[in-house]
């Protein structure tokens, strides 16, 4: 959608073509007929940092759905109980490291120059590999390295989260606000997105997959397609913004990473009296299953990122951990609410320094192609900014 957008905006006429029902991929929502209640199929943490993101929203004209919390993480560690937060207000450098009431719990001053690690990073180097026995592996790397790039920190990129740091935490207060969207992602980022093609008269066609590809002299000549076939003349370019594992069955002669990280969302129905108990909208859990709560309209959805190890319990299973762990936040014994359960088994493909090479090497040849997916930025993580850029610049690459 992001290149579609990219490419209105340079008055092309655009022909989307989508394999699903839906648009949108995993930031769309939909009605869940079980709860009766509408939720996101993926939830999203967006910093003030990501400007792709908010230079979409602006020319979507969607930025009055978008709501702009304060930089104070919220953390609960499940097994001692302990609420505890990292506040980033302070404009200027962190001086909170250096109080040990606002420092993260059972920290030193010393823990933080594992910091000044990620300012020079060579690229085969894992996160683990600069914070070896650190004080704050539980309680900060491993939960902020899961959240952003949903690999363990002793396999995950240190060069990737090292530029997610520099945009962030490195830049201080004012690139660490967090946004939410008011209602939904759908309503943020997808339906105006639709609302703007349809007004240029661009067509999308869903539920058409996209079967083969005919190439002649290093061009894309036909695509094939579920319900049609495309003849590409001589005008005409083509942005395959594909899942990495789709783009490998179009391309197999490319190497390509084969492991992916399952991503859990678990939604559960409350009654407004438990979603008051809540103390922030968006929670940090430590030391648990659940990783991160987001607290909605009418529910919560709790994220595990990583969750491979779970691909084989049930849905019930699943909800039944994950709500011990919110009744030990709330320090109420409750019965299992309605829930929902999401398991998105390629969310991504593992972020690790092998995988991003593997990526790096992809080739494109064919004159007039040009390739989207938040798998093509190797600099960022598999994420909406990434998404974003990554159809910003595919139309910027095209061979016109």
């Amino acid at each position: 959608m992001s290149a579609a957008v990219n490419a209105q905006r340079k008055d092309f006429n655009v022909n989307i073509f989508e394999s699903s029902g839906f648009a949108g991929g995993r930031c769309r929502s939909y009605f869940d007929k079980k709860m009766g209640i509408e939720i996101d199929n993926g939830n999203h943490l967006v910093l003030s940092a990501n400007k792709n993101f908010f230079e979409y929203c602006q020319f979507i004209e969607s930025v009055k759905t978008i709501k702009k919390i304060e930089p104070i993480f919220n953390f609960f560690n499940v097994k001692d109980k302990k609420h505890w937060n990292l506040n980033l207000l302070d404009k200027k450098y962190p001086t909170w490291i250096f109080n040990k009431k606002k420092r993260i719990p059972n920290s030193s001053v010393i823990d933080y120059f594992a910091f000044l690690k990620f300012s020079i990073v060579n690229k085969k180097t894992k996160v683990s590999d600069l914070i070896q026995n650190s004080n704050i592996f539980k309680s900060f790397w491993e939960p902020f390295t899961l959240g952003i790039m949903n690999t363990h920190p002793d396999e995950a990129s240190a060069k990737v989260l090292s530029n997610v740091l520099k945009k962030t935490l490195f830049k201080g207060r004012d690139f660490c606000y967090i946004y939410q969207p008011k209602i939904n992602w759908h309503n943020t980022l997808i339906q105006p997105t639709i609302d703007l093609l349809k007004k240029k008269n661009n067509k999308i066609s869903f539920n058409n997959t996209l079967k083969r590809i005919i190439i002649k002299n290093n061009n894309v000549e036909k695509l094939i397609f579920e319900k049609n076939k495309i003849d590409i003349y001589p005008d005409d370019h083509i942005i395959f913004a594909l899942p990495l594992s789709g783009f490998g069955k179009l391309f197999p002669d490319q190497k390509i990473p084969l492991e992916y990280n399952t991503i859990l969302n678990i939604h559960f129905k409350l009654p407004e009296s438990l979603l008051s108990l809540f103390k922030s909208e968006v929670v940090g859990m430590v030391d648990s299953l659940s990783q991160w709560i987001f607290v909605k309209n009418k529910h919560i959805s709790v994220t595990v990122s990583d969750a491979n190890k779970y691909d084989n319990l049930s849905a019930n299973e699943i909800a039944d951990l994950v709500w011990n762990e919110i009744c030990i936040y709330l320090k109420k014994t409750i019965d299992l609410q309605e829930f929902r359960v999401i398991k998105e088994k390629k969310a991504t493909y593992h972020q690790s320094p092998k995988n991003n090479s593997l990526i790096k090497n992809i080739s494109n040849t064919l004159k007039n192609v040009s390739l989207a997916g938040d798998w093509t930025q190797i600099e960022l993580p598999c994420t909406i900014e990434g998404s974003i850029l990554s159809g910003k610049k595919a139309v910027e690459l095209l061979k016109i």
